[in-house]
């Protein structure tokens, strides 16, 4: 079996996603500057936020964002979600 380009691109960029989300909870917290960068990656990277496992970040990402600001229940579970995601 051949694996095209998409796929490829798909497994690299949600590698990458994983090892961002690492380090975005290294340091125990998210801070709304680090999930704005997350934020912003996934809409340069669109190809992976369709994959199962990233939709549901994507949904509460841009649901937390909808009123321009994250609060500190929501860093708190972005966080959780991200640790989960992450590994």
């Amino acid at each position: 079996m051949v694996l095209d380009d998409s796929v490829l691109r798909r497994a690299d960029s949600l590698r990458e996603l994983m090892h961002f989300s690492r380090a975005i909870v290294e340091d125990g917290e998210v801070s709304e500057t680090e999930a704005n960068g997350l934020r912003a990656w996934i809409q340069a990277n669109p190809e992976v936020a369709s994959l199962p496992q990233v939709h549901r970040i994507v949904e509460i990402l841009w649901n937390y964002f909808a009123d321009g600001t994250l609060t500190p229940s929501e860093r708190d579970h972005l966080k959780e979600i991200l640790e989960d995601f992450g590994g």
